[in-house]
């Protein structure tokens, strides 16, 4: 039996327009439940919460986070999973992340789990808040928030925001509901300071702001729907922010795009493919546009019913048929950037695949725990063939899903591989319940997924952090390969399909016809030849944030590579660095919505250096000047 699925719907209404009007179909629920094991810690088990609606669990909630993250008197100072059962669980202040790692935090489902504040609360800035500051300045170093399966309600408090969101380098807030009378549903800027970080399949209701995403370093969201606010669906500035599938009902403006003050270098860069606005019959007096734009944008895909415009735009360029003003295939607010003048001004628009839903085990029997097949972290032994030992017998077993408990505490602390293993069927998911490290000092080291591996694998918060990460690598010929909050290398061998989901890893893709798909891609460091390489591959990406010196990315042997939303941190502190950003040698690129900054040091000298049918180009500083903002760059091919 083929175990992938379609993405399905984790909100409960997807909108879809059919002839200018928008159709709506339910979609059933998903559970989530977790093995009986030590690093899985239960809220009302554990903590003592009830989720009775009437108890106040703030504080059992408060010490499940906390335990979570490490810390407390349940397994303190290792990483664990916080599972929250069905229920609704009365609180009367914030719930605050105060550990650096962490948390991991599961409900049994979204609309089962509700965390509700009580009306008219007292100093209450936010129902959650993933920092232990109301605001900044703070460091960047805040890791691995994983946010999963529940409704935050806000209740009649409006000047109270839902979430109180800020993760760097890897953090899902993923298949939640925020509803209420507050004031901004995600407050992703409350500390000027974040990113990058994913939002996904979250769902929006009843705020004067659903989407507050300014001052930070890259954000990615997909499959967004926002509902009732009374001032604006996503507000962005001073941020790169990469957005496939919103859809905004009932709302006066839909996305409003700017730039701080008058620093228009630093301003808003918005690169949208997917986006649905609707104003219904009671909200049609509402005459403004649907998106309002000063900055840099790329729009593609976009339409609107019931506002004046689609979009209103004070840039140079608007790209919209005045015939059909609330619908656009393609838009850009400034030139095209490009080397070879006869390169097309339109993106790749390479096909988009949603990242597929591998099914959940909810049968405790199926799940099987690596560290009790001999394998142990930070005792200086080799865990190779104990993990692979403990994979053969939970194979052999019929187990689907196999797991680390969670580390922590200072190095050692990690699990050591010395060479590759093979995931066998029906293994469909392997994963941390907390912090999964696995570190390699041996180059191919890692996890592969071949055509003895089920027919999809999917790899969750495995990460080497700071140290000599492994490869997950898909070398078969059909089998589908997820890679999820995992701080690894992703290799392509084969002609399966890839997918990665909020990874600071970087990517080499060895084979011609591979497919891979990328959302909340963070490859950091320095590097000559390149962090992400495509040798022949086709490559999408939605929101990409790089830091280090060298190359970027490299496209080469036919690869088709495209990127939606890209932040460029960083650079070189020889102004010489002849090194470029993005190499495309005899293949095709584009990059729609990017920014390139550095404050401590200098811009990349090259930008691009192109190579086609023998002749090459570059784009460097000379042109661009210092910090860049670009709608669209586009290679000849």
């Amino acid at each position: 039996m083929h175990a992938v699925l379609l993405k399905p719907l984790s909100l409960l209404a997807f909108f879809a327009i059919t002839s200018g009007t928008f159709g709506v179909i339910v979609a059933q629920e998903s559970v989530f439940r977790l093995p009986k094991d030590q690093c899985v810690l239960n809220v009302k088990r554990d903590f003592g919460a009830k989720g009775d609606g009437k108890t106040d669990d703030t504080e059992a909630l408060q010490k499940g986070l906390d335990a979570s993250a490490g810390q407390g008197e349940m397994r303190q100072g290792r990483s664990n999973v916080l599972w929250i059962p069905n229920g609704t669980y009365r609180v009367t202040r914030s719930l605050v992340f105060k550990q650096a790692l962490g948390p991991w935090l599961y409900g049994e489902s979204r609309d089962g789990v509700v965390i509700k504040l009580d009306d008219n609360a007292k100093d209450v800035t936010a129902v959650l808040r993933t920092h232990p500051n109301e605001k900044g300045p703070t460091s960047a170093d805040w890791f691995m928030r994983n946010l999963r399966h529940f409704t935050i309600d806000v209740g009649n408090n409006p000047d109270t925001d839902g979430i109180r969101y800020h993760a760097t380098n890897s953090g899902t807030l993923a298949d939640v509901r925020v509803v209420g009378k507050g004031k901004i549903g995600i407050n992703s800027s409350f500390l000027d300071q974040s990113g990058p970080n994913l939002i996904r399949d979250v769902e929006i209701d009843g705020f004067e702001t659903g989407i507050l995403s300014q001052w930070i370093w890259s954000q990615t969201l997909s499959n967004i729907t926002i509902r009732n606010c009374r001032k604006v669906g996503v507000s962005v500035s001073a941020n790169v922010v990469a957005i496939e599938d919103l859809n905004v009902i009932d709302t006066p403006l839909a996305l409003e795009n700017t730039f701080p003050n008058d620093w228009v270098h630093w301003g808003g860069v918005v690169a949208l493919s997917g986006g649905r606005f609707k104003l219904t019959q009671a909200q049609k007096d509402k005459t403004g546009p649907a998106i309002l734009n000063t900055s840099i944008l790329y729009a593609r895909d976009v339409q609107a019913d019931g506002y004046s415009a689609l979009i209103r735009s004070d840039t140079p360029f608007t790209g919209i048929d005045p015939k059909t003003p609330l619908r656009s295939d393609s838009f850009r607010s400034h030139e095209v950037k490009k080397l070879f003048g006869e390169a097309t001004d339109t993106s790749l628009e390479l096909p988009i695949k949603p990242t597929p839903t591998i099914p959940w085990e909810n049968d405790p029997d199926l799940w099987y725990c690596l560290d009790d097949a001999g394998a142990i972290p930070g005792d200086g032994i080799d865990d190779t063939d104990a993990i692979e030992a403990g994979l053969k017998q939970a194979a052999a077993a019929g187990r689907t899903h196999v797991y680390f408990r969670g580390v922590g505490g200072p190095d050692p602390n990690g699990f050591t591989m010395n060479r590759r293993v093979a995931i066998p069927s029906p293994i469909r998911r392997v994963m941390g319940l907390g912090w999964g490290r696995v570190l390699s000092e041996v180059p191919e080291a890692g996890f592969v997924v071949d055509d003895h591996s089920a027919d999809a694998v999917h790899f969750q918060n495995i990460d080497a952090f700071g140290g000599p990460p492994i490869q997950i690598c898909n070398r078969s010929e059909r089998k589908t390969m997820v890679v999820e909050s995992c701080g690894v290398t992703v290799v392509g061998e084969g002609l399966g399909d890839i997918f990665i989901t909020d990874c600071p890893a970087n990517v080499d893709l060895r084979k011609p016809k591979q497919n891979c798909w990328a959302r909340q891609l963070n490859p950091e460091g320095t590097s000559d030849v390149g962090l992400v390489q495509n040798n022949g591959a086709t490559l999408w990406c939605l929101g990409v944030k790089h830091e280090g010196r060298g190359v970027r990315f490299a496209t080469r042997n036919g690869g088709k590579t495209e990127i939606l939303g890209l932040f460029n941190y960083g650079g070189s502190p020889e102004e010489m660095d002849m090194r470029p950003s993005f190499i495309v040698d005899e293949a095709a690129f584009s990059v729609a919505g990017l920014r390139e900054i550095a404050f401590d040091s200098h811009t990349a000298y090259n930008k691009v250096r192109e190579t086609y049918q023998g002749e090459t180009k570059t784009l460097d500083k000379q042109a661009e000047g210092g910090w860049i903002g670009w709608t669209l760059y586009r290679s000849r091919r």
